[in-house]
């Protein structure tokens, strides 16, 4: 696994979403986690409607609890079947 930092508190497991940050060994690479209850509170809405609608990201995760344990889990998931590149996004300096 790689070395990887949690850029935000989290503030509350059931409504926040982080930034990680992860260093693929001199290039550093970023993704979300977000639970869906946050995605239910944000985002756009549907024209007409008060239904809200999100673009799906490659780098974002959506998790039902948000954890430090769920995220290491979720990160050595992707690593280990070899997709963790494909979920992250270059991190702009």
């Amino acid at each position: 696994m790689l070395p990887y930092t949690i850029d935000d508190a989290i503030t509350d497991p059931l409504t926040c979403s982080v930034e990680v940050t992860i260093d693929f060994g001199g290039q550093k690479r970023w993704l979300f986690f977000a639970t869906p209850q946050l995605l239910a509170s944000a985002g756009d809405f549907v024209p007409g409607t008060q239904v809200r609608f999100h673009l799906g990201e490659p780098h974002m995760i959506v998790v039902s609890e948000l954890t430090e344990t769920v995220i290491e889990a979720v990160l050595r998931d992707l690593w280990e079947v070899g997709c963790l590149a494909r979920h992250t996004a270059p991190l702009e300096q």
